[in-house]
């Protein structure tokens, strides 16, 4: 499954999501997962994962390298492909998609943290099998993460759901009723902002690594798992006295739309 993380707004938190649903779905589910970093002029995962490569996708695209698996890395349990932060020769984006498709066998994942620039935007969509639209609760992301929802429906790629990320304050902030409504799309995860995010980042960790019993690791978990076709799991204080967060009926929803249930 190719999935990709996209918004046209930078700080949503895009590439932290991706690390870290790869970093569940290899460690917490055993799954094989590639990460590609397709922001092509602000590239961070090699970063946040403290590698410095030699080899990168635009060496790729740009037709120097031919191969993805010249390019690829290990890091937490999965595979990488990095970007160049600083690249002069011309890159053909539209090699992406065969790039991917070549691989895709070997994966059961494949994930693509895109650029906020609508034009790298748009090789990452075609490329993708599924999108993710992630955004924060406040109406000038909500506003521009909807014109990534857009794009991506004009190219006929399914968008599987919403990720409210940075949760910061609920009062001074839109609902997940009002996201929802907003985007006439389902919100599959709710994360709220956590320093803990800070901590990993500064050892080079995937926070679902670091603090695996955290409340973002936890709802990551969750997404991930649903991803991986994995039924929610509800406490028993939940199933007998306890409602289901409409996020979590959400995910289910989408799981079972997933694998056909």
């Amino acid at each position: 499954m190719i999935i990709s993380f996209v918004s046209i707004k930078g700080g949503v938190g895009k590439t932290t999501l991706a690390v870290e649903t790869a970093s569940s779905l290899a460690n917490h589910y055993g799954k094989k997962v590639l990460l590609i970093d397709a922001n092509f002029s602000a590239p961070n995962v090699s970063l946040n994962l403290g590698i410095k490569p030699e080899g990168t996708l635009h060496d790729l695209l740009s037709g120097k390298i031919r191969d993805l698996a010249n390019v690829t890395y290990e890091s937490h349990g999965f595979d990488f492909v990095p970007a160049s932060m600083e690249y002069k020769d011309p890159i053909y984006f539209l090699k992406l998609r065969d790039a991917i498709e070549k691989v895709k066998k070997k994966y059961d994942f494949i994930l693509i943290d895109s650029s906020p620039n609508p034009q790298e935007l748009l090789p990452v969509i075609a490329a993708s099998e599924k999108v993710f639209v992630v955004t924060t609760p406040d109406l000038p992301t909500m506003f521009t993460s909807a014109r990534a929802a857009k794009i991506a429906l004009m190219r006929k790629t399914p968008v599987e759901g919403i990720i409210m990320n940075k949760i910061r304050h609920p009062d001074y902030e839109y609902s997940l009723d009002e996201v929802e409504k907003h985007f006439g799309i389902p919100v599959v995860a709710k994360i709220r902002d956590d320093k803990g995010i800070i901590e990993s980042l500064f050892y080079h960790k995937p926070h679902t690594v670091y603090d695996q019993d955290s409340k973002i690791s936890s709802e990551i978990k969750r997404f991930a798992g649903s991803l991986a076709g994995n039924p929610e799991k509800i406490s028993w204080f939940m199933k007998n006295f306890g409602k289901m967060g409409k996020e979590q009926v959400n995910r289910e929803l989408m799981r079972k739309e997933l694998y056909g249930l």
